[in-house]
């Protein structure tokens, strides 16, 4: 018998305080660690060892289906983090863009009333 725990419906489990602060360092580390197209590959075995292998814990077609499902949307989650990282990703690179750009700017300037 599971001893009975007492969690809060969608409690945060893993996350640090720090990392509840700054969601978007998480999806940072993540897709440092992953790439998108070695997620999909690790979801489909897992995909295929729940459906396929005798002893499964998805005997029943309701369970099946259920694993699809959770399947197809954890792979829909993965693609939107991926987007939200890179979209992260491309906003800091803009922004020192843009910073490196106006101290030359300003430094041209300069140059150019000492002349």
């Amino acid at each position: 018998m599971k001893p009975e725990t007492l969690e809060i419906p969608n409690q945060l489990r893993r996350l640090s305080h720090e990392e509840q602060s700054d969601p978007k360092s998480v999806l940072a580390e993540f897709f440092t660690n992953y790439h998108l197209h070695d997620l999909r590959d690790v979801l489909w075995e897992w995909l295929c060892a729940g459906l396929c292998h005798d002893g499964s814990w998805f005997q029943e077609g309701l369970d099946r289906s259920n694993l699809l499902f959770l399947y197809e949307n954890l792979e829909k989650l993965a693609e939107a983090a991926y987007l939200l990282h890179r979209k992260a990703e491309q906003k800091g690179q803009t922004k020192r863009k843009s910073k490196t750009t106006k101290k030359n700017s300003h430094a041209s300037k300069r140059e150019k009333s000492t002349q």
